[in-house]
């Protein structure tokens, strides 16, 4: 899988990410070109696991940090950030900023209530973190699946596919009209379990591609 470079002219932030970011607006194209020229689809390599030892192992994690880069594409907008994403019992946390450090949006969910703030400092509520993120920033994203689709568990997918390394290369969910496919294109071997390392979530025209580079988990 590989993308065409970017047009400078055509890369747009959401509304809500992009006051205080025009001047930043080069330097994050750039990265956001690396993420998505880079991410070609290559057969994963690694120790061959039991499937049902690794599910067992990545259930047994009971709150992670995973810590790299997100890319953004659609035909209506694209951007790049920072990525932080944290796990608790019970509550998620987002949180992106760009590459100084500004926070452009930051997230914390939990069932039935969400509260997301933006990059002036604005604080707005919602019981669905999924529907707070597309009422504000019009993307997209599957929320309350991720917590354990990050870990490399298909929970609740409709489908999934395994690799010849006995891990996910692949799941499929339908919610609402939306069929998502997230495809796990690598997996860093030096984590035991192995959890990804590249990923990319897709629905219709829009893409999200995920470059963590490093991961914290607490069992």
């Amino acid at each position: 899988m590989a993308f065409a470079p970017l047009s400078l002219l055509s890369f747009q932030l959401p509304p809500i990410l992009a006051r205080k970011s025009q001047p930043y607006k080069t330097r994050l194209l750039a990265v956001l070109a690396l993420l998505i020229t880079g991410c070609t689809t290559t057969p994963p390599t690694g120790k061959v696991t039991d499937w049902n030892s690794h599910r067992q192992a990545l259930s047994a994690v009971t709150a992670y940090q995973a810590t790299g880069k997100l890319g953004y594409i659609s035909p209506a907008q694209r951007f790049s950030a920072n990525l932080n994403w944290k796990t608790d019992p019970g509550t998620d946390h987002l949180l992106l900023t760009n590459f100084l450090g500004t926070t452009l949006l930051k997230l914390d969910a939990q069932p039935g209530r969400a509260v997301l703030i933006d990059n002036e400092g604005q604080r707005h509520q919602g019981r669905d973190a999924a529907q707070l993120v597309l009422s504000l920033t019009n993307i997209a994203v599957p929320v309350n699946q991720m917590r354990d689709w990050l870990l490399g568990l298909p929970t609740g997918a409709d489908s999934y596919q395994l690799n010849a390394q006995n891990r996910v290369a692949y799941l499929v969910k339908q919610v609402g009209d939306q069929r998502w496919q997230l495809d796990y294109n690598a997996y860093d071997e030096t984590t035991s379990p192995a959890l990804p390392s590249r990923l990319v979530l897709s629905q219709g025209k829009q893409r999200i591609t995920l470059i963590i580079n490093r991961w914290q988990t607490q069992q």
